[in-house]
């Protein structure tokens, strides 16, 4: 084990609402050398599946909500979310067991021990990592119906994130806050396919990230919020 603790630090995302919970398995996660990352809804476990990588995830079923958990799972593993998934739960009826076990993911019953958990961690972290590739569907995981409500995900996104955070960052004048917006717009949006957002987020990012205040920026970030309410009115 002490070869995983000694390699460079590696992100991980934690699903739990639990305090004590969350308690437990932070220890045993930066005890392998893990940046871990903290959600404790659904809505934030679907924009972190779609818009960041981890080396491995692990979700509670407790959090509830289990069928937008599962939903979550497949649209971010049809979008190219790779990292290995450990679910946890204490009861799990076998369709969904296996449904699980259709999306690569790895089934913990509760309660179970730490040196169980210690080794499934291992043996995930141990696993070759492929390059991800967001923009790639994958047929055999995505039909037409799961692609649309990958899009409508996407636009659920901004309307509830992205355009909300811009645009409080705008009023208070605050450019490095535009910044962080505009530099995570431009890789979530490019993960989806709207690479023409996703490419005026990026010209605006990069002027910010150079220095240039934000009222000259604005000539750039303009375009952006207007790219993002045309989206807003497409149908899916």
């Amino acid at each position: 084990m002490n070869h995983l603790r000694q390699q460079t630090q590696r992100r991980a995302l934690i699903v739990d609402s639990d305090a004590e919970s969350r308690a437990g398995l932070g220890e045993q996660l930066l005890a392998l050398n893990l940046d871990l990352t903290w959600v404790s809804t659904t809505e934030s476990l679907i924009e972190q599946l779609l818009t960041a990588e981890f080396e491995i995830v692990l979700i509670d079923l407790s959090l509830g909500q289990r069928d937008q958990i599962t939903d979550s799972i497949q649209l971010a593993r049809g979008s190219g979310q790779i990292a290995p998934i450990v679910v946890m739960a204490t009861q799990l009826p076998e369709a969904e067991q296996a449904r699980l076990g259709s999306l690569g993911c790895h089934v913990l019953r509760k309660p179970f021990d730490p040196a169980t958990l210690t080794t499934l961690l291992e043996q995930c972290l141990q696993a070759s990592r492929p390059e991800r590739s967001p923009t790639t569907a994958n047929p055999a995981i995505l039909g037409d119906d799961e692609q649309r409500a990958l899009q409508r995900a996407f636009i659920e996104m901004l309307n509830s994130g992205y355009l909300v955070d811009l645009r409080s960052a705008l009023e208070q004048g605050s450019a490095s806050q535009a910044q962080a917006v505009l530099h995570k717009l431009k890789g979530s949006a490019g993960s989806f396919g709207y690479h023409q957002l996703g490419t005026l987020a990026a010209s605006a990012d990069g002027l910010l990230r150079q220095g240039y205040p934000l009222r000259v920026v604005m000539m750039q970030i303009d375009p952006v919020i207007a790219e993002a309410e045309r989206l807003q009115q497409l149908k899916y």
